[in-house]
């Protein structure tokens, strides 16, 4: 969702592709729905047609087609998006690494809902990650960390000014945590903030009212 929601704040047309499936199958729903929706013919032969375009073996999945090339690997693009939008600060060394800095941090935690999820392993918890751990345990951890690093940014924006970390705490926060676990940011004003700022950013605001953003599946609250 980064890719799209930067692409929408920069005013860049785009057309969202995937494959086909019976909209009464919803990939997040449980571990069952989302390997099906996995094994449909319909995913197989998009993930085909898409190694095809990116060239990667394994996977290619973001893809950005643009101007007649094919972009793949989800980081990479988010910078080039940014960059493209003038959400990169290429010409700050310090404000580059802070943003770097930030996206390393969402790598480390962007998987976690997915475990709990699919009740997959993750490090200190080699049986699955349960809903319990999950809210008590690790999540309070993660998102203590980008508080604190928004707190020491001056608490509105990681660089201090508007840019692509912004954007991509903004995505996971409402997509992989505020929707299974609702009001989880509550202890975090400063994030809290943030999400609450990008959401009126004019641009982000008419991308989510659209029916593009609707027809997405999403995860659903963890019960």
């Amino acid at each position: 969702e980064t890719v799209r929601i930067l692409l929408a704040e920069a005013g860049i047309p785009f057309e969202n592709v995937c494959f086909e499936k019976p909209t009464s199958l919803q990939i997040y729903k449980d571990p069952q729905s989302f390997a099906r929706v996995k094994e449909l013919d319909s995913a197989q032969a998009f993930f085909a047609h898409c190694r095809s375009m990116g060239g990667n073996l394994t996977n290619n999945l973001p893809m950005l087609e643009m101007n007649g090339r094919y972009y793949t690997q989800s980081t990479a693009l988010f910078r080039l998006v940014a960059r493209l939008a003038g959400l990169y600060p290429d010409d700050d060394a310090e404000a580059a690494y802070v943003v770097d800095n930030v996206l390393a941090h969402v790598e480390d935690m962007f998987t976690l809902p997915y475990a709990v999820l699919l009740k997959r392993p993750v490090p200190g918890c080699p049986s699955g990650l349960t809903l319990e751990a999950f809210k008590t345990e690790v999540m309070p951890k993660h998102l203590g960390n980008l508080e604190r690093l928004l707190a020491s940014a001056g608490g509105e924006y990681f660089t201090g000014s508007f840019g692509l970390a912004d954007v991509r705490v903004f995505d996971v926060l409402i997509h992989l945590f505020e929707r299974p676990v609702p009001g989880c940011l509550k202890p975090f004003p400063l994030l809290s903030s943030l999400v609450e700022r990008l959401a009126a950013r004019p641009c982000i605001a008419a991308y989510l009212a659209s029916d593009e953003y609707a027809k997405l599946d999403k995860f659903q609250e963890f019960v």
